[in-house]
């Protein structure tokens, strides 16, 4: 019986660090792992370093270090510690690393604490590791994932422990919760206290004394409160200091009924032919379910007893509760994009109660099956239908950097009818310092580094303070005035001959002078003409 025991764990374990493999394998098959918002967060993750050692003073003109300890820190400290010694792709390569290693071990040793017999089938966390959101590049929520299941993992194993490493070890956890994601921080806290409600229930259903249960249920209530207490004052200051959007656009119900039966969170770039594959995840959790209930409610353990309420039952409630926020919270309120945030995090907590169910042996092997083969057919239809052009196209643009001279002032002009590729420009400073007047990330309150606003210089284009449709950050009450010293136009440089950018056009024929454009006109640079005539660079074409 061991060494059957023995057996399939090794083979299990065999196959999850395969898959593991795998994945980290794909990588590493492309220089940059291209997102819509990772571009950003290679580039301010390079303007923190520049804030902190103050080596760049056109820099700390337009931007500074957000003074509110805001939740979304925690990959921005990876890359901006990597990133002093390293080129940023790598350091990028590392945080994902980070994150892929992270949440598929995380979650492993979840289940491992509340169901062992079915570790097999936490290889179901793969696909859900490449999430649509995750692919969008919102990498401190996909990384707040990491530190919830190993909140909860840390606790079910240690929670008759009352040592003081205990506690420090909670502290830190649900601090670095905090520093990834408000929304999970929250959500961490409603299943330590549900998992610690049914763990009492249990004690107290096995015949412990009812005041014991009470008593422990409150002091370790108490300890919940007091370990995340940083987190929750650092919650309600950064919540009383920022401005959220309160738009009410939302999707219909319809629609996100059709996002739950599709598996919406997994589908990234081509709906239809990924769909195909992210349906069949959801068959494979509603037979893992079915099996583990009909076990539970009408098989017998060796007892004669039946499993009526299992420790992962208790990812029901926030999962219902994440349910309700899904149809009643408008997608565009808070911080944006909250539908798909509570779609994701729906399914993650539906995995793991489906995780949890007893499975039989035979089961476990054909979901294992089932489970590695879509995600791998997903996963490659991803990567080779959009990841390796959008590297290309990433690593176009980072190469062009290697005409703006340290310290300048870069217009970017997107061009580019591909919605994710919106920050790409950003690809520009991530490995020496520039100003990038395209930033996202500063021009709202929930990211590191913000723009100076009253400090920055008046930043014209020629005699231009915009153009049609088009205003880059600048103070118009400065006196200070500066010329943009680049014009950087990407996704489609020929576009500028189209008569919606004759105004630009105008400015670049009279200012500036091309100085580099890629074979395929994806991008080109346009440097103003006083510049160019001291310029060691040299001008390509």
């Amino acid at each position: 019986m061991q060494t059957l025991f023995v057996r399939k764990y090794i083979n299990e374990k065999f196959l999850f660090y395969a898959v593991l493999l795998f994945n980290i394998y794909l990588l590493f098959t492309v220089r940059y792992y291209p997102s819509m918002d990772g571009a950003g967060h290679l580039y301010n993750a390079r303007l923190i370093g520049h804030l902190l050692k103050g080596d760049s003073a056109t820099i700390s003109e337009f931007f500074r270090l957000n003074p509110v300890a805001i939740p979304n820190w925690f990959c921005y400290f990876i890359l901006s510690v990597f990133d002093q010694f390293l080129p940023a792709w790598i350091a990028e390569k590392i945080l994902l690393l980070f994150y892929l290693v992270g949440i598929t071990f995380s979650f492993r040793m979840l289940i491992k604490q509340l169901c062992p017999g079915n570790l097999s089938v936490s290889i179901i966390i793969f696909p859900f590791a490449f999430n649509f959101l995750f692919h969008l590049g919102f990498y401190n929520y996909s990384l707040s994932f990491i530190f919830m299941f190993l909140t909860l993992a840390y606790w079910i194993r240690h929670r008759q422990q009352t040592a003081f490493s205990k506690y420090a070890v909670m502290l830190l956890l649900l601090t670095l919760t905090y520093f990834s994601a408000i929304l999970t921080f929250a959500f961490t806290g409603i299943c330590l206290g549900m998992l610690q409600m049914f763990y009492s229930a249990r004690d107290f259903s096995g015949g412990t004394a009812l005041s014991r249960v009470l008593k422990q249920l409150f002091r370790e209530f108490l300890i919940f409160l007091i370990t995340a207490l940083p987190g929750i004052i650092l919650s309600v200051l950064f919540i009383k200091a920022t401005v959220f959007s309160t738009e009410e656009s939302r999707f219909s119900s319809e629609e996100l009924v059709k996002w739950l039966n599709d598996v919406r969170c997994l589908i990234v770039f081509d709906y239809k032919p990924e769909e195909k594959w992210t349906g069949q995840i959801l068959h494979i959790l509603i037979a893992m379910v079915s099996i583990g209930l009909f076990a539970r409610f009408y098989g017998t353990k060796a007892d004669g007893k039946n499993q009526r309420l299992m420790a992962g039952d208790i990812f029901l409630v926030p999962l219902i509760l994440t349910l309700i926020l899904l149809f009643s919270i408008p997608n565009a309120s808070n911080a944006g994009m909250m539908s798909d945030r509570f779609c994701l995090q729906a399914y993650l907590f539906f995995i793991l109660w489906a995780c949890t169910q007893p499975l039989p042996y035979w089961s476990g092997v054909i979901f294992n099956v089932l489970i590695v083969v879509v995600h791998i057919q997903l996963l490659l239809l991803q990567h080779d239908g959009a990841i390796n052009g959008l590297d290309k196209d990433a690593t176009t643009i980072a190469e062009a950097s290697r005409y703006i001279e340290k310290n300048s002032v870069v217009l970017p002009v997107n061009m580019n009818e591909n919605w994710l590729q919106s920050h790409f420009a950003n690809y520009l400073g991530i490995d020496k310092p520039l100003v990038v007047l395209e930033n996202y990330e500063a021009t709202v309150g929930w990211f590191p580094v913000k723009w100076t606003n009253e400090r920055m210089p008046r930043a014209k284009l020629g005699m231009l303070d915009s153009l049609p449709d088009y205003r880059w950050p600048s103070n118009l009450r400065s006196e200070q005035v500066i010329q943009i010293d680049y014009v950087f136009i990407y996704g489609n440089a020929r576009k500028v001959n189209e008569p919606q950018w004759s105004v630009l056009k105008g400015v670049l024929d009279s200012d500036y002078t091309m100085i580099y454009t890629a074979e395929s006109f994806f991008v080109s640079l346009y440097r103003k003409k006083v510049q160019l005539m001291n310029s060691p660079l040299p001008v390509r074409k």
